[in-house]
């Protein structure tokens, strides 16, 4: 069985929360998804879904996303929060101030986290939305039932932003690209972002 296939009965298995988009699509590519929704017996949406969430796979393989970036001399971090994963989790890490990465090799990320170490937290679509330091103290706990599959480090100073910083902010402030979607990355030019949100 393709990866598609298998891909296509585990999300029509599962009842999964959707938010509503609007696509333009060329002509060409339209027909082929009709097609292909036809040939396999499923809606053209149920498709549509299937090719991105596939695309999206390809992606994180591409962006080496999976990966635990090894920038252990880096004192700022940017840790992706995950909402796409888990709502109740991205809130968690907010409301309390944690930084929080689950499952391996993602939970391994917080483990790197120095005392002292600056840890922005980033929102998918938003930005970085709060930051504060590490205890440099990693902390483990169940997560749906898995043994100490969640790491987590309490957050000093710990501050929500008012006003999110967006991601095209960022990286105007660093004149650089940030690939936002990996779990946690080394910031070494983080201490300009720092400058900019104690300067708002």
């Amino acid at each position: 069985m393709s990866k598609l296939s298998t891909l296509i009965k585990e999300s029509v298995a599962a009842k999964r929360e959707s938010v509503a988009s609007t696509v333009r699509l060329p002509k060409e590519l339209y027909s082929f998804v009709e097609g292909l929704a036809e040939h396999l017996a499923i809606s053209k949406q149920e498709m549509l879904v299937h090719l991105i969430e596939a695309g999206a796979e390809q992606a994180e393989e591409e962006l080496k996303l999976n990966e635990v970036s090894e920038q252990d001399d880096a004192t700022f971090h940017v840790l992706n929060t995950n909402k796409r994963h888990s709502l109740d989790d991205h809130e968690r890490m907010v409301d309390e101030g944690l930084a929080a990465a689950f499952y391996a090799p993602w939970k391994f990320n917080i483990n790197r986290i120095k005392k002292n170490d600056t840890v922005f937290l980033y929102e998918n679509g938003v930005g970085i939305i709060a930051y504060g330091k590490g205890t440099g103290e990693t902390l483990t706990a169940d997560h749906h039932g898995k043994k100490d599959e969640r790491h987590y480090q309490k957050l000093t100073d710990f501050k929500v932003l008012s006003k999110p910083l967006p991601a095209n902010e960022i990286k105007k402030i660093l004149n650089r690209n940030v690939i936002f979607l990996r779990t946690m990355s080394g910031m070494p030019d983080g201490q300009k972002i720092m400058d900019r949100l104690k300067s708002e």
